[in-house]
C-alpha cells in the first residue's frame, strides 16, 4: 500500500512524483482482505490515471467554449475533446468497476471497519477546513464501514458526468452551441466527483494513521 496521497491541484485522481503514484480511494484499500488488495488497488489506480485523462479533455472542450465569446466554435475540435473525454470516463467506469468487483470477492477486515466506525468525523472537518454537505456524504459511508458504498458513488458520479458530456456531444455534433449551463453543470460534476474522493482518501489517511 503506497503512502500517502496528497492534493494535486482539484483534482488528485493520480500524478507521478518520483515514481510514487498519489490516488484517490486507495488508502481504504486497507480494509478489504488480504489477497484481494493488489487487484483492487491496481484497478483504482488505472481508473484515477483514466479520470485524469478524461478531465484534461473536458477541460479542453471548455477551454473551446470560451474561445467561442471571440469567434465561431470550432465543433471539430470540440467534438473530437468530448468524444475524448467520454472515451476516458468510460475507461474509468469500467476500471472501478473491477475494483469493486473485487472488493466485493474480498470482504472486509472487521477491525479495520470498526476504526472508521469509531473515527471522529466532526473535528477532522472542522480542523482541515472541508465542505461540510460533500463531507457528510462521505461521512455517510465511511461512518457507518460501508466502504462499498462509496466505491458505488464514485461510480455514480462518473455516470452524471458521462449524460452530461453525451448530451453536450450531441448538440456539437449537429453544430449547436450548447447552453452555457451544461458548462457549468460540468465543472459542479467534475469538481464534486474529484472532492468526493479527495476526501474519501484524506479521511482515510487519517483514520488509519
Amino acid at each position: 500500500m503506497k503512502k500517502k496521497c496528497l492534493i494535486f491541484s482539484l483534482i488528485v485522481f493520480v500524478c507521478a512524483l518520483s515514481g510514487e503514484p498519489f490516488v484517490v480511494l486507495n488508502d481504504i484499500v486497507p480494509v478489504f482482505k488480504a489477497g484481494f488488495r493488489d487487484s483492487i488497488e491496481s484497478a483504482v489506480i488505472e481508473g484515477a490515471a483514466n479520470f485524469l485523462q478524461a478531465k484534461s479533455y473536458s477541460d479542453l472542450l471548455l477551454r473551446e467554449y470560451e474561445k467561442s465569446g471571440k469567434q465561431a466554435i470550432d465543433y471539430s475540435a470540440a467534438l473530437e475533446y468530448a468524444e475524448k473525454a467520454i472515451s476516458g470516463l468510460e475507461k474509468a467506469k469500467e476500471d472501478y468497476r473491477e475494483s469493486l468487483e473485487s472488493a466485493v470477492r474480498a470482504g472486509y477486515v472487521d477491525d479495520t471497519i470498526l476504526k472508521f466506525k469509531a473515527f471522529d468525523y466532526s473535528t477532522f472537518e472542522s480542523e482541515k477546513g472541508l465542505n461540510k454537505d460533500l463531507m457528510s456524504s462521505v461521512k455517510s459511508y465511511l461512518s457507518t464501514g460501508d466502504i462499498l458504498g462509496a466505491y458505488r458513488e464514485n461510480m455514480d458520479n462518473i455516470d452524471k458526468i458521462l449524460a452530461t458530456l453525451q448530451f453536450i456531444k450531441g448538440k456539437i455534433e449537429m453544430a449547436v452551441t450548447p447552453d452555457i449551463s451544461l458548462f457549468w453543470q460540468l465543472l459542479q460534476q467534475f469538481s464534486y466527483a474529484s472532492l468526493f474522493g479527495n476526501y474519501c482518501t484524506m479521511t482515510a489517511t487519517e483514520v488509519l494513521r
